[in-house]
Formats: C-alpha cells, sequence, structure tokens
C-alpha cells in the first residue's frame, strides 16, 4: 500500500511541477538581501539592502557593523 500511495505522490507531483516546492498560501519565504551601503545618523547607524530589486534597511548602533547580508 506505502509503494503505491508513493507513486501517486510522484506522478502528481510531475504532472504539475513546482508542486512540492511551492510554500502554501499565506507562508512568506526569506529573501537574502545583500548590502549597498550604510549612513551614520546620531547614535545609529542605518543600513541598506538590496532584496531582488527592492530596497530594504535596518538600523544598528552606530559602534556596529552593518551585516553583509540579512534576511527580509
Amino acid at each position: 500500500m506505502n509503494i503505491i500511495l508513493l507513486a501517486a505522490v510522484v506522478s502528481s507531483s510531475l504532472a504539475h511541477p513546482g508542486t512540492l516546492n511551492s510554500p502554501p498560501n499565506g507562508v512568506e519565504v526569506a529573501m537574502m538581501c545583500m548590502k549597498t551601503g550604510e549612513q551614520s545618523s546620531g547614535m545609529n547607524k542605518i543600513c541598506y539592502y538590496n532584496c531582488a530589486g527592492s530596497n530594504a534597511a535596518i538600523t544598528v548602533s552606530a559602534t556596529e557593523l552593518c551585516p553583509l547580508t540579512i534576511n527580509n
């Protein structure tokens, strides 16, 4: 019985490519963002990132280093 069920799952995923790899509706996937720059602002530092064409920013202490990548 288990072998027949496994075959049905495999053939179903082949008929619909990406079925097993696609996240369910309502689930967000983290995207790695690369650092593009930084700017000091008082006691803080603003770190800027490129997330596959979208921009993101985080704020850290002025004494900290900006991470080279973040997950957004």
